[in-house]
């Protein structure tokens, strides 16, 4: 399989480039960063420290392998509808795991999704996906619970909450019949009242070198569940979009989600 990496010079970007030359399945077909980053042309093994690839670094995807490869997109939100303007009518496949997008660019994912197959989901980790099927388990059975989101991460991250916690907060409010923009309480301060029954509080934490850290909480009268996933590095994360680019090198055009990658039912 060959592949591209958008955003090759960020966090994610850089681990599954690794994860991706550890394999000797996967060929490494192009990495990208914004035309006006000053490694521009280099060669990408040695930025990554390691021996040349004779791979360069590009500031585009158009001249690359587009309709031989499958795309890996984890660079930022300001940058997915230009990436999809380029691939529209193309041959081609993507794997979406830039978070913090606008409604506008999650509609464009879903007409791309229409003629091409794509992956789009806001965390690739096998634990945590499972966790979101917990979370769908737990909310159907605890109906009369209270619901509260926490999730920390690294102080570099800008979005918030994080898109795996959003994912989370629609799970939560699927199973109450609820709208998440209405549902979700981003944080609590002053005299905000007693908390109410159609509430799903939301909570961001920033700090340090946090991976990733999400909890469920369900508080019952007497008892209390909580469901907890925690990041030690991003390494997971890299692995799972690389086996979701495997998984969709033979699918059909549509929208897909790890609980499709990894049969989850």
């Amino acid at each position: 399989m060959h592949l591209i990496v958008v955003g090759a010079l960020g966090r994610m970007g850089k681990e599954i480039a690794r994860v991706a030359l550890a394999d000797s399945t996967v060929t490494l077909a192009g990495c990208v960063e914004v035309a006006t980053h000053p490694d521009i042309g280099r060669d990408y093994g040695t930025l990554l420290g390691e021996k040349p690839l004779g791979v360069a670094l590009c500031g585009d995807i158009v001249g690359l392998p587009i309709t031989e490869s499958v795309i890996i997109d984890f660079s930022v939100a300001a940058n997915i509808d230009a990436l999809l303007d380029k691939i529209a009518g193309r041959s081609t496949r993507v794997v979406i795991g830039t978070t913090g997008l606008s409604d506008a660019s999650v509609q464009k994912i879903r007409g791309c999704a229409r003629s091409i197959p794509v992956v789009f989901s806001p965390n690739y980790s096998l634990g945590v996906n499972l966790l979101f099927y917990l979370t769908e388990v737990a909310a159907a059975r605890l109906k009369e619970f209270d619901l509260e989101v926490i999730e920390a991460h690294h102080h570099h991250k800008a979005d918030a909450p994080s898109g795996t916690a959003r994912r989370i907060g629609e799970i939560l409010a699927a199973s109450r019949g609820l709208s998440y923009d209405k549902a979700v309480r981003n944080g609590r301060a002053g005299m905000v009242g007693a908390r109410t029954r159609d509430e799903i509080g939301m909570h961001a934490v920033r700090g340090g070198d946090i991976a990733g850290d999400h909890t469920v909480l369900f508080a019952g009268a007497g008892e209390r569940l909580e469901l907890r996933h925690m990041a030690h590095s991003r390494a997971p994360l890299a692995q799972g979009a690389v086996h979701a680019a495997k998984w969709l090198a033979s699918q059909t055009p549509g929208l897909y989600s790890m609980r499709d990658v990894l049969g989850l039912l």
